[in-house]
């Protein structure tokens, strides 16, 4: 029974994809150019001199970085929910997308080099799965406003809006919270 569960959702996530390729393959794109952007600039920030960020200055904080990634998340929506006030529009879904991939390549970079194993497992365990979760709910968010018509497209969107960021809250309350209190979640600052 469980092989039919994950069958029917390879599928389902296939058509996903299938069906708004267009969309899938633009916001990827963004996401995996702010990645490498987010890399670079960090590391031409210091001159690849991490050592100048001292460990002493950590700080560890579980609700702070749980409730600053909501807050962030939720200004991410509201920019989608504008993407789908008009077609002329559509563009500024990508903005999102960038930011997130920018903050992910920083975070990878500040964890890996700065903060030692203790910043390699708040990346493995804490951030990697923030991000990569979130670009998600993030690219089901954009391909619906995206592809929102009607009349009523900007009250739809936003419905559909408000229930996957509340996924995604929850994700995020799950691995911040939740899991961080197991491992100590490194409130990153640069």
């Amino acid at each position: 029974m469980k092989y039919t569960n994950v069958r029917t959702a390879i599928s389902l996530v296939k058509d996903f994809c299938r069906n708004n390729k267009k969309s899938v393959v633009s916001f990827s794109a963004v996401f995996a150019l702010g990645l490498v952007l987010g890399i670079f600039i960090t590391i031409n920030a210091v001159g690849g001199e991490f050592e100048r960020i001292a460990r002493a200055d950590m700080e560890l904080s579980a609700v702070k970085v749980f409730f600053t990634a909501s807050f962030m998340l939720a200004a991410g929506y509201g920019v989608i929910l504008l993407s789908a006030a008009a077609s002329s529009l559509v563009v500024v879904a990508l903005i999102p997308f960038g930011v997130l991939g920018y903050y992910f390549g920083k975070y990878m970079c500040l964890l890996g080099a700065s903060y030692g194993a203790l910043g390699l497992v708040n990346l493995f365990i804490i951030y990697t799965p923030f991000f990569l979760l979130s670009f998600i709910c993030l690219l089901v968010a954009g391909v619906r406003a995206v592809n929102a018509i009607g009349c009523n497209k900007m009250k739809n969107t936003l419905v559909a809006l408000l229930k996957i960021y509340g996924v995604n809250v929850g994700i995020n309350f799950v691995v911040f919270v939740v899991i961080g209190a197991f491992a100590k979640v490194i409130v990153v600052g640069f």
